[in-house]
């Protein structure tokens, strides 16, 4: 898009502001004869119409040329460009260095080599997950700067339409107020950024890496076998893996055979008797009377362990579904934003900029819809962001870990989480 070499219509006052600081008031005053104001304002239009929007990218050159807006450099957020990028598989390997002893120690038991493997992946999940957050919050740091600069250069040009008259001092200060705001997120998304790092280099025990700049675009639908494959599927894939549900169902079958079915029939007509005498919160449930059935240590494990069993599984498949609706939830609205939202702000921006061009809109209308293209990268990065935890956790989940349930970062799930339990 090329920009309009003379902009005869723009309003002489505006491109004043434009320049003020490349030319002092005083002077501007003094200089009254019409020879001076024409060649002026001719010099005016040919400078601003060396950029493509106008006085706002010329604002940008002349700050550029003297002390730049330290606003967008406050913060504790640093990293060496020369150093190597910190890959998620570079982390995960990072993490498994610090813990050799979960890779060589010897599994005696059976129920040893569980919580050892527990430990490993519930390690693997919490380092992946990490290092997500870490590139998102670089990835939102990165564009709180960008809208920290619209903001100040907004300040900038309001600052001179006050100072010359054209704005009263309320219009002034809406502006102060938006760059304030800008101001106050972009030191929260640092913030942010800095204790992320930090948590992730804890993590892997070494500070000498660079994040990337972003997280990359959500994986296809037709590539995410984790929602592809029937439920069903793999709920008897991930209960047929877990080494507490077998030893537990092994139980039940041993004992139900020892104790017989009728028994069990016996008492479980009893236990519904029992249950249904009970008619309101209120109530003492009844004790289970023992005298009224044949009752042994056979059947008391029995119980238990089938029991233990059905909620096993009841808590398998409601945490199976709601991890894949979370998923599939998480990877609509990343797709949505970044392949709609974004395409329609890029189009409406780039269809801004050509009236602009033509002075059908304002310098201000341009600016707001450059914000509102950024503030959609926002959605966009905090929408990735939510997908990859979401398959982070499915993946660990279906690989044996517990399920940390949704919006759960890598602190709270590891937190939470007891790798001796499973799901």
């Amino acid at each position: 898009m090329t920009s309009h070499p003379v902009r005869q219509l723009i309003p002489h006052l505006v491109l004043a502001l434009a320049l003020s600081s490349a030319m002092p008031l005083a002077a501007q005053t003094n200089q009254t004869s019409t020879q001076n104001d024409s060649t002026r304002w001719r010099d005016a239009n040919a400078e601003v119409g060396r950029f493509q929007r106008g006085h706002i990218d010329l604002l940008r050159a002349e700050r550029g040329r003297t002390v730049p807006d330290s606003s967008a450099k406050l913060g504790a957020y640093q990293e060496d460009p020369a150093a190597p990028e910190l890959t998620e598989q570079a982390a995960r390997q990072a993490t498994l260095m610090l813990h050799p002893d979960l890779i060589s120690g010897q599994a005696i038991s059976s129920l040893e080599k569980m919580n050892r493997d527990a430990q490993l992946l519930t390690l693997q999940q919490t380092t992946h997950k990490l290092w997500v957050e870490a590139v998102s919050a670089k990835e939102q740091l990165n564009i709180q700067r960008r809208i920290m600069e619209a903001s100040s250069v907004s300040l900038e040009l309001a600052r001179r339409m006050e100072k010359v008259g054209n704005w009263g001092r309320n219009r002034l200060i809406d502006i102060e107020i938006a760059y304030e705001s800008a101001r106050n997120q972009l030191l929260q998304a640092d913030q942010q950024a800095f204790n992320a790092r930090q948590k992730l280099l804890a993590q892997i025990g070494s500070d000498q890496w660079k994040l990337p700049a972003s997280l990359p675009a959500p994986t296809s639908l037709a590539g995410l076998g984790e929602l592809l494959t029937p439920a069903d599927q793999q709920q008897a894939e991930l209960l047929a893996r877990h080494p507490r549900y077998s030893l537990i169902e092994k139980d039940a079958q041993y004992y139900e055979r020892i104790v017989g079915p009728a028994m069990l029939e016996q008492w479980r007509q009893h236990l519904d008797t029992v249950v249904n005498a009970t008619s309101s919160w209120t109530s003492a449930i009844p004790a289970l009377d023992r005298t009224k059935i044949l009752w042994n240590h056979d059947l008391d494990r029995a119980i238990t362990a089938r029991a233990e069993a059905i909620r096993m599984r009841i808590k398998a498949k409601a945490d199976l579904y709601q991890a894949r609706e979370h998923l599939r939830a998480t990877h609509t609205q990343a797709s949505d934003i970044l392949n709609k939202l974004q395409r329609l702000y890029s189009s409406a921006e780039e269809e801004a900029l050509m009236r602009y061009n033509g002075m059908f809109i304002s310098t201000w209308e341009l600016i707001a819809k450059a914000q509102a293209k950024m503030q959609t990268e926002l959605a966009v990065a905090q929408a990735k962001r939510a997908f990859w935890i979401a398959l982070t956790d499915m993946r660990a989940f279906l690989a044996g870990a517990p399920y940390a349930g949704p919006g759960t970062s890598a602190v709270d799930s590891n937190n939470n989480s007891s790798t001796a339990k499973g799901h």
